[in-house]
């Protein structure tokens, strides 16, 4: 049975940022450290993925994620009490559509701050996810 992201996690998602609530994704540098960053533009990608615009070069998570394509992200808005951790493997896409669907799929908060489409499309391939009535692990 494959990986289906229920509405609500994706709704809690698409709207994290309206929610004043945005994503925190990890990922581990090639030293060992942790890179840790706000993600405004995450948004759910298909059933069984989520997506982030990455603004800016050099990036640490993006070195991060080329080195070690394991990655966590979390939502947290306690006042609801709602949580979730997700777990995949992080892939910066250069495929046009893919890299649309992304763009047009964020916040408009976080496109009016990249206007000239400058930043980098990544997909992370869902392998688990867990939290508030979820728990959901890729066969």
């Amino acid at each position: 049975m494959p990986m289906i992201l229920p509405d609500e996690v994706k709704d809690r998602v698409n709207g994290a940022l309206d929610e004043g609530f945005p994503l925190v994704l990890m990922a581990v540098s090639a030293d060992a450290q942790p890179v840790v960053s706000f993600r405004g533009s995450a948004q759910t990608y298909g059933d069984d993925a989520l997506a982030v615009w990455v603004r800016g070069e050099p990036s640490s998570t993006l070195e991060a994620i080329t080195q070690n394509p394991s990655v966590a992200m979390t939502y947290t808005n306690m006042p609801a009490r709602k949580f979730f951790i997700f777990r995949g493997q992080a892939a910066v896409t250069t495929d046009q559509q893919q890299r649309d669907v992304i763009w047009e799929g964020q916040h408009d908060l976080e496109k009016s701050r990249d206007m000239e489409r400058q930043g980098t499309a990544v997909i992370i391939r869902l392998d688990s996810v867990q939290g508030s009535g979820v728990n959901l692990t890729r066969d």
